[in-house]
């Protein structure tokens, strides 16, 4: 027997192989494209949460601890207080000797490209300051769980380039201007007589109102793609200038 009808005789002996159903084919590539981008938006938001949490205001040190429970409270007040206060209550965090917590007041919220970014600030009677935010994880409806929210007390901030790292002691340390995706600025005035803050650099040019409870003020900034910096004017409900600072992109 020759080679060739040796392998003639095993190609008749091989099964025939079952056709391919194209519906089952379509649906599993469908799936495996959709899990590859899910599993894409999860790595994004979780290096842009990471940038944001350590370039500006939101500590090194909070070690901040999520939660899977869902909380039937009031509002999502009653959940940032009860998070941070779990939060103060776990061992060896920056929360430890929070003392008494006041109420917290909410920053700024409002959409982005990848959903609803918003963050809240509260101080206790022993001068801590905590925050609780959500970047693009509650949809900003209803009440956030705590799963939806990072939470932490005090820590250490990065404040500019060829500037020491700072203690977390004052509200209006927190925020900034952030290009790691959409650009964004958010933050708390340091002037508690602000009602507006204008947003200025190379194309762009808007006012933002400021809040009266926490003083905070934030949005989202398409115009500002490419930009470094941007400069933050504050203004009393006269027009007159209280104040001015340059608040610059975080790199890397």
């Amino acid at each position: 027997m020759t080679t060739d009808s040796l392998a003639a005789r095993v190609t008749d002996l091989a099964p025939t192989p079952p056709a391919l159903d194209p519906d089952w084919s379509e649906a599993t590539l469908a799936r495996i494209l959709r899990d590859d981008r899910a599993a894409a938006r999860a790595a994004a938001v979780r290096r842009r949460r990471g940038r944001r949490r350590t370039a500006i205001g939101l500590g090194l040190a909070l070690s901040a601890v999520g939660s899977t429970t869902a909380f039937a409270l009031g509002g999502p007040i009653d959940v940032v207080t009860s998070a941070i206060e779990d939060f103060a209550r776990q061992p060896n965090t920056t929360g430890n000797g929070l003392g008494e917590l006041h109420e917290p007041a909410l920053v700024a919220q409002f959409d982005t490209d990848h959903g609803v970014f918003a963050i809240w600030v509260a101080t206790s009677s022993t001068g801590k300051v905590c925050y609780a935010m959500s970047d693009g994880v509650w949809d900003g409806t209803g009440t956030p769980t705590k799963k939806e929210l990072e939470y932490g007390c005090g820590g250490i901030i990065w404040v500019g380039d060829d500037v020491p790292p700072q203690e977390l002691t004052s509200p209006d340390q927190l925020g900034g201007y952030f290009t790691d995706s959409e650009p964004l600025v958010y933050g708390v005035s340091p002037w508690p007589a602000a009602t507006q803050v204008r947003v200025q650099a190379p194309g762009v040019d808007r006012t933002l109102p400021v809040r009266d409870d926490s003083h905070g003020y934030g949005a989202a900034l398409p115009e500002a793609v490419g930009v470094p910096q941007v400069t933050l004017t504050f203004l009393d409900a006269q027009g007159q200038v209280l104040g001015t600072k340059v608040s610059v992109a975080p790199v890397g």
